[in-house]
């Protein structure tokens, strides 16, 4: 008898281990899920503005019809597109460790992001990074922090949301066409025999005074035209540069549409052309690479066909 009450608790004994194993895995699998589209928009064509708001300053981005702007002036659409790519493909993967959490409050370096489909809220959820920029965290207003990773790829999320509004901004310097093109001006302080000028006249364009190669001058019109900076610099970025800001310009270059508005650029301290020059261009402080530099720097002689 007492054989079988010993089977008879084992079994028991053998339902209740099965019984309980099932509600731990069941209760793991229901715990461990994270919603991958926790903070995804539900359609991105809705989305007509997008908010950055941080403890430094808030910007926006906003559709008006044909184009993005960041702060009212034209944005990056190579970067709009990254961003709107991110928000699409980013997901959670797992819970933030409460001790990392704690850390990353006391940083306050979180960004807040709202997406809005003409002025109503569709979303709106934080953004952090780690001090060693090689993980992001998202979480909504009192909710859990989730590392967040693009599968298939070992990217920084977050960099994208840590933009500033000179970053997000179109980088051409004179986004000229050659429809709008009347005349440009070159003119060297150290060296007065290279100055030039490019007019153009009914479809004919000309250096004044000499016969220039055709195709040096056109190559030459449609970089400058089209020529982006490598990077537009923040008022207190530029500040450090004053002392060169203050010096003689290697070139400066003046630009005229038909309706005789005025463009100028100024490059400083380069004048091997053989690294990246700084530059003031219509008031704006901004770095130009090497390729760029060496484009500006070329003078009268340059243009002179080979005989």
């Amino acid at each position: 008898m007492q054989q079988n009450r010993n089977i008879r608790l084992l079994a028991s004994l053998a339902l209740l281990s099965a019984a309980t194993l099932a509600v731990l895995v069941v209760g793991f699998k229901t715990g461990s899920e994270i919603d991958k589209n926790l903070f995804k928009a539900i359609d991105q064509s809705e989305i007509s503005e997008v908010r950055f708001t941080s403890v430094k300053d808030t910007m926006q981005l906003k559709y008006d019809g044909a184009k993005w702007l960041v702060n009212g002036k034209e944005a990056d659409r190579q970067l709009i597109k990254v961003f709107f790519a991110t928000i699409l493909q980013a997901e959670p993967k797992r819970k933030a460790a409460p001790s990392l959490v704690d850390s990353l409050k006391k940083l306050n370096g979180a960004v807040k992001v709202t997406l809005l489909r003409e002025g109503e809220i569709l979303k709106e959820f934080f953004v952090a990074g780690n001090p060693t920029k090689s993980e992001t965290y998202f979480y909504f207003t009192g909710g859990d922090w989730y590392v967040v990773t693009i599968p298939g790829y070992r990217v920084y999320v977050a960099s994208v949301f840590e933009l500033n509004e000179n970053d997000w901004r179109v980088r051409r310097i004179f986004n000229f066409n050659w429809q709008n093109f009347k005349s440009l001006r070159a003119t060297f302080p150290q060296q007065p025999s290279e100055d030039f000028s490019i007019t153009a006249q009914k479809q004919y364009i000309s250096i004044e005074g000499m016969d220039a190669d055709t195709t040096k001058l056109l190559g030459y019109l449609d970089a400058v035209l089209q020529m982006p900076s490598d990077k537009i610099l923040t008022t207190e970025e530029a500040k450090a540069y004053d002392s060169l800001l203050r010096t003689t310009p290697a070139v400066q270059v003046s630009i005229f549409d038909i309706a005789n508005r005025e463009w100028k650029l100024s490059v400083f301290g380069n004048s091997s052309s053989q690294k990246p020059a700084l530059a003031v261009a219509n008031s704006e402080v901004v770095v130009l690479n090497a390729q760029a530099a060496a484009i500006l720097l070329r003078g009268r002689i340059y243009f002179k066909p080979k005989r």
